[in-house]
């Protein structure tokens, strides 16, 4: 495990004190369960992407045509 340091403001320290007893953890609890939350949204977000790439290369992208204007604008 490595260590980090961290500075922060006193008000931002003294708020994420109470936050951490209220949640019944540490200040670096909060950090690395916040650094955690990022970086596994990260690798969603990458893998999302790979899958959708992969289903766009599956039909070249193209789904169909596009209605004329006149149909795409007409009433009733």
């Amino acid at each position: 495990m490595k260590n980090i340091t961290l500075s922060v403001d006193d008000e931002l320290y003294e708020r994420s004190r109470v936050l951490a007893a209220e949640r019944k953890t540490t200040v670096t609890g909060l950090v690395r369960e916040h650094l955690e939350g990022l970086t596994r949204l990260q690798e969603n977000r990458t893998r999302a992407r790979k899958e959708i790439r992969k289903m766009i290369g599956g039909f070249g992208g193209k789904v169909g045509s596009m209605p004329a204007r006149e149909e795409r604008h007409a009433r009733g």
